[in-house]
């Protein structure tokens, strides 16, 4: 008998005829992915796996932030009248980069995602990943969930400093919290791309 929850079906929230909503798809893969790994932690953290599935949890959350900023600069495009195709996405894994990649093309009379209490969430989640990849210059290295060291000879602090702990709830807290804000930005943006749509197949 055919069990269809036995089954992953990736095209199932795929639409090729839209780009922003693809990004989205895959960022809220990512961000479901770090909070049911968090989950299994919490639920049983005997063995201490936290202490190696913390990586892939953060890589997780990092991901999902770099593909809902992605979409939303596609649905910015969009909403503004380009073609989403042709919307350039910048070639960067850098939370900061890719926030004023975003800024810079939201237009004038719209706010822009800047560090303030109702954008709190995202900057709590993006200063955590800090915490773990920090430069000492106020950015990140972004690779510091995939390697142990930035460079030969030159490891992350997590490798040399035992000082770095976390609380699973409340990396869970701020992991779901920073994503579900960018969740609902490009969701705002979404629904304007559609606006656009309705109003183009008017014509």
């Amino acid at each position: 008998m055919f069990e269809v929850n036995q089954y992953a079906f990736p095209n199932w929230r795929m639409n090729e005829f839209d780009r922003a909503s693809n990004y989205v798809a895959m960022a809220e893969g990512y961000k479901i992915g770090a909070i049911r790994l968090l989950d299994s932690l919490l639920d049983d953290n005997i063995g201490h796996d936290a202490d190696a599935v913390i990586f892939p949890i953060l890589f997780n959350a990092h991901q999902s932030l770099e593909l809902y900023l992605k979409a939303a600069k596609v649905a910015v495009g969009e909403a503004k009248g380009l073609n989403p195709w042709l919307v350039d996405i910048r070639r960067s894994h850098n939370l900061l980069e890719l926030i004023d990649s975003l800024n810079s093309s939201i237009p004038s009379s719209e706010s822009r995602i800047v560090s303030q209490k109702e954008t709190k969430p995202l900057f709590d989640l993006i200063d955590l990943l800090k915490s773990v990849g920090d430069n000492g210059k106020g950015d990140y290295y972004f690779d510091f969930a995939r390697y142990p060291e930035k460079q030969p000879g030159k490891p992350y602090v997590f490798v040399k400093d035992d000082s770095l702990v976390f609380n699973l709830d409340e990396v869970k807290c701020v992991v779901a919290d920073g994503c579900d804000f960018l969740d609902g930005y490009c969701a705002m943006w979404l629904d304007r791309v559609d606006s656009v749509r309705e109003m183009r197949a008017e014509v």
